[in-house]
């Protein structure tokens, strides 16, 4: 059984890349959280409790505007819906971790989950559960830095909040380029866009997202059906 200062580096190791982005990003969410009147605080607590990365830039203007609790649950549970799909090959792993298997559902993330495919062959418990840790913690060192910062920086930080959205589009625009199947690409900015002139800024993005999904379930189901 490999001992815990192995395990340690191992994890660090494991999780290099994944700090690199956690600390610019979460840098940025912790920012655009000042800018919108909340503290440090506040990064600690979102990004301890939370911590779901895209969804936390999303809940900021929420939090400000008010919103209700429904409608942040429903913005949620459309924007994280992805995790129900890549997430189940993780459970019967996490179910063999024990009591750790709560924190384990609770931190997997993109990026973690990356971490977990690249490993070669069966992992200790203990790399598994530091991997998601640093991840966390490399996200909420960022956060609560960003938050910090952008209360002592001279300078307007207006915008910066655009960094996950540059993200999204530069993954987006990448696997555009390398598929031949552009569909559901089409399907999703079709949704985003009718939604937006329909509902408005403020409310587009849950409808949208729960469109998308319906229809490219819809188109899945077609197919399978053709190639029967």
């Amino acid at each position: 059984m490999p001992d815990a200062q192995h395990e340690r580096m191992r994890a660090v190791r494991l999780t290099l890349p994944v700090m690199c982005g956690y600390l610019f990003l979460g840098t940025a969410f912790g920012a655009t959280l000042a800018q919108a009147g909340f503290g440090p605080a506040w990064a600690l607590m979102m990004s301890g409790l939370v911590y779901a990365g895209s969804m936390q830039f999303v809940m900021v203007p929420l939090m400000a505007s008010g919103a209700a609790l429904t409608t942040v649950a429903l913005t949620a549970l459309m924007v994280n819906a992805r995790h129900l799909f890549y997430g189940v090959s993780c459970i019967e792993r996490f179910q063999r971790m024990g009591r750790l298997c709560p924190y384990m559902i609770f931190s997997l993330t993109d990026e973690t989950y990356s971490v977990y495919c690249g490993l070669p062959g069966e992992e200790s418990d203990g790399v598994m559960l530091r991997v998601a840790l640093y991840d966390q913690l490399y996200w909420i060192a960022g956060s609560v830095a960003g938050a910090v910062l952008a209360q002592q920086l001279p300078f307007d930080l207006t915008g910066i909040d655009y960094s996950m959205t540059a993200l999204f589009i530069v993954i987006c625009v990448e696997r555009a380029m390398n598929r031949a199947d552009r569909l559901p690409m089409a399907i999703g900015g079709a949704c985003a866009a009718l939604c937006l002139m329909l509902l408005g800024p403020d409310r587009f993005l849950a409808p949208a997202l729960a469109a998308t999904a319906v229809l490219l379930t819809a188109v899945d189901t077609a197919g399978r059906r053709r190639a029967a």
